[in-house]
């Protein structure tokens, strides 16, 4: 089936369809939760069904109009796990340096208390079935879900059209927007590139799935342990600033450039399978053979 929008077109009626099925589940979530007095994992049920609602529908309706293959699409296939250490260390460095930037731009622009108590909500866990229930969300269902919407779906929509690098920044600029908030962004536009290249260097989307579930692993183990390591508060919920002193900046940064060398070097053969840019028609068949004089 050809498509009759442009390739920004679909992403922002995707991104509006996103909000609204995620605004209603969370409305109903509200809803639901003042009619009921929801235990643990009912709790850590409504927490998550805001973001499966929203990107799962738009993943299924971005695939059912495109012309490829699902796993073309969602660049479903297997990474190279050897990159594996150098994109631990890669989420790591980000999540500090992007901790730094929250506390900047919290003191240019300071952060409602029931924005910060929002926060801390999905953060904050004191059992064990809480502690579960956060890493399942921020572990496993928002890493999944995000990056299959956008280093899959965005990704490869824009790549259609404009090329890798386009589409790289194309689709972080999406990735920021869906957050709405700027306290998390901006943070998530420069992030977004970071897994949007990961994707076209790799050629497949669980090496950003990865990525992503190791930037969030970070506030979700300081937060457990902010109480018994001092260094680690502000990294995870508890409304600290997390300072970032300048040799650790520069040390944050220079672990950064090496795990994305290190993921260059782990990744020489770039797999094919991302587009490119718009595909090329050919020009015409080839001239026919003079007859001999």
């Amino acid at each position: 089936m050809r498509r009759p929008l442009s390739p920004w077109i679909d992403c922002l009626l995707w991104l509006f369809t996103g909000w609204l099925a995620g605004l209603t589940v969370t409305v109903s979530g509200m809803a639901l939760e003042r009619a009921v007095s929801p235990g643990p994992w009912f709790r850590s049920l409504l927490n998550v069904a805001p973001n499966l609602a929203g990107t799962g529908l738009v993943v299924l309706l971005g695939l059912s109009a495109s012309r490829s293959r699902p796993a073309t699409v969602l660049s479903l296939r297997r990474p190279p796990w050897i990159a594996l250490p150098w994109v631990a260390l890669s989420s790591f460095c980000l999540a500090l340096l992007s901790a730094g930037l929250n506390t900047w731009i919290e003191r240019v622009l300071p952060m409602p208390s029931a924005v910060r108590a929002l926060f801390e909500q999905v953060l904050e866990y004191h059992t064990l079935s809480q502690f579960l229930g956060v890493v399942f969300f921020l572990v496993v269902v928002a890493p999944v879900t995000e990056e299959l919407m956008f280093r899959g779906l965005f990704l490869h929509r824009l790549s259609e059209s404009h090329g890798r690098t386009y589409a790289i920044l194309g689709s972080a600029l999406s990735f920021g927007v869906f957050h709405i908030l700027p306290w998390q962004a901006i943070g998530a536009t420069l992030i977004g590139i970071y897994l949007g290249w990961l994707v076209t260097r790799t050629g497949s989307i669980l090496m950003p799935i990865a990525a992503h579930a190791f930037f969030n692993l970070v506030p979700v183990t300081a937060t457990g342990l902010s109480d018994r390591v001092p260094i680690v508060r502000g990294l995870g919920a508890g409304g600290e600033e997390f300072l970032l002193a300048p040799g650790l900046l520069v040390g944050a940064a220079l672990a950064l450039a090496a795990g994305i060398l290190g993921t260059l070097r782990a990744t020489r053969q770039r797999p094919a399978g991302i587009p490119s840019g718009p595909s090329q028609a050919p020009a015409g068949p080839p001239p026919e053979p003079s007859a001999p004089h």
